[in-house]
């Protein structure tokens, strides 16, 4: 009852049974950003965000470009960068 009378003090006509539903658009649920958990040797230390579609390689150059990353690097190269899309960078140290 109380969402009929929201129905028409929102102005709508008629019911708000008989009312359509919305449709689906996709744009709505596209992200333009992702957030990427960083983990040094398997521990999660800091978040970076990216453009959605960022390629593996560009990820793990901002990962790594980061200024919390010298923190935990300090002054050693990783012996591997694991990107999982959309995800973790994993930098194993």
């Amino acid at each position: 009852h109380i969402a009929e009378e929201f129905w028409h003090r929102l102005g709508n006509q008629g019911s708000v049974v008989d009312a359509e539903w919305p449709k689906h658009n996709e744009d709505y649920l596209k992200e333009d950003n992702v957030n990427y958990a960083v983990s040094f040797n398997g521990k999660a230390r800091f978040n970076i965000q990216v453009p959605a579609g960022t390629a593996k390689e560009e990820v793990e150059k901002i990962a790594l470009a980061d200024p919390n990353a010298e923190r935990w690097l300090d002054g050693k190269t990783p012996k591997k960068i694991i990107v999982v899309p959309n995800k973790i960078v994993n930098i194993v140290i």
